[in-house]
């Protein structure tokens, strides 16, 4: 194995020496500094164990947002502790095995997702023929009574905005708020149906100004 200190300390090749006693120290002396030089250079690369705390980062492909489980990061901390591995080790293998488990996980809302939408298409009450047009009364219902919030979590990767229940849900409140709106605003108000003048106001608004 060549050391690059070693040239440099050692005498060229091309002077001899001219006292063979001298020669011999010279050669002594070059050995006991190899010998120093190779403990010093082994002393070195030798790996670290394992520091007094771990910081893992998420790994490429994880985005920064996602935050590990501290259970998870404490269970694998420890694993690695037991190991003795230092921290580019250690790291390493948290970054296979959290991007593998990263992208189970996405691979596993994909394939949900799309069963729920492949339900929603299918479903007898608001799916079929009538699928666009339920879903634009579902849309209405969230743009009047949802929030940011509710938003946010229907547009999420979790797909929740493909659940039949949640559609269904939001077209029955789609479907009421035009039901209100079409009966007007003395929805609700009782009247006499003996009392011929209250009868003609309620179906003449206009008429009794």
């Amino acid at each position: 194995m060549a050391e690059p200190l070693l040239a440099t300390a050692a005498n060229p090749t091309s002077e001899v020496p001219t006292d063979p006693g001298s020669g011999d120290s010279s050669s002594t002396e070059t050995t006991e500094q190899t010998q120093q030089t190779d403990k010093g250079t082994k002393t070195a690369e030798e790996p670290k164990g394992a520091p007094e705390t771990y910081e893992f980062k998420n790994p490429k492909g994880v985005p920064k947002e996602v935050q590990i489980d501290a259970k998870i990061h404490d269970a694998y901390a420890e694993a690695a502790r037991e190991l003795d591995l230092p921290q580019e080790k250690a790291q390493g293998l948290f970054d296979k095995t959290m991007s593998a488990l990263h992208g189970r996980a996405v691979e596993e809302q994909s394939r949900q997702s799309a069963e729920w939408i492949a339900q929603a298409k299918a479903d007898p009450d608001f799916g079929g023929d009538k699928l666009d047009e339920n879903l634009g009364i579902a849309k209405k219902a969230i743009t009047e009574f949802g929030s940011d919030g509710l938003r946010e979590l229907l547009d999420s990767p979790l797909g929740l905005g493909n659940h039949p229940e949640v559609i269904r849900f939001m077209v029955k409140v789609g479907k009421a708020i035009s039901e209100d709106r079409f009966v007007g605003g003395n929805a609700g108000q009782s009247v006499d149906p003996t009392d011929e003048a209250a009868q003609a106001r309620k179906l003449y608004p206009s008429a009794s100004k």
